[in-house]
């Protein structure tokens, strides 16, 4: 079975493309999943809401009436816990918005516990599934990195001195919120194939 992981994302690609290789997707599941990259223009409308599953929900939806075929997209959020689990599903524009000042938003002596969180959400016409991925840690007190996914230099996963933006890619893998939730949807696809 064909489907479409639908996204106008750079850096979600070169992560999704890191994830098929070690998943070894082919030989494992009857899935072809092929990337359809979205111009810049053409970019999915992502609704502004505090809960990721709805935004990915309605993004599943919107990317299978752009192509309609089974689709999946990706969404991701920072949940801080001192900050009542903001900035959530609108992460990115907070992090556009301040960047990296958004560590100094902690008040010294207040938990700097984080869950990162992402969701893939499949739409096939019939139905809307999805699938998450967490990975708990905390916010360091300042970016640190070069690898600028978003706020994966201020993210440091548990049991790591790293932050996402010191590891790189292949390293961030171990602990990538992201894989857990393709890897949620990968062992879920037979059934949902079969409904």
């Amino acid at each position: 079975m064909k489907v479409f992981y639908v996204t106008s994302n750079d850096n979600k690609i070169a992560e999704f493309k890191d994830f098929l290789n070690e998943l070894e997707i082919k030989e494992n599941y009857n899935l072809e999943l092929q990337i359809k990259q979205l111009k810049k223009d053409e970019k999915l409308q992502e609704i502004l809401h505090r809960d990721i599953k709805v935004i990915v929900e309605a993004k599943a939806l919107e990317a299978y009436k752009l192509m309609g075929v089974p689709c999946v997209v990706e969404h991701g959020g920072i949940f801080i816990d001192s900050l009542s689990e903001l900035p959530g599903g609108i992460g990115q524009i907070i992090w556009d918005a301040v960047g990296d000042r958004i560590c100094s938003f902690i008040k010294e002596g207040e938990s700097r516990s984080a869950t990162a969180c992402s969701i893939i959400g499949y739409c096939d016409g019939r139905q809307i599934r999805t699938f998450t991925g967490k990975t708990k840690g905390e916010i360091t007190e300042s970016a640190r990195g070069d690898y600028k996914f978003n706020w994966d230099p201020i993210f440091k996963p548990e049991g790591s001195e790293l932050t996402y933006g010191e590891m790189g890619m292949e390293k961030k893998r171990e602990t990538s919120q992201a894989k857990k939730a393709w890897k949620n949807f990968l062992s879920s696809f037979d059934a949902l194939s079969k409904k």
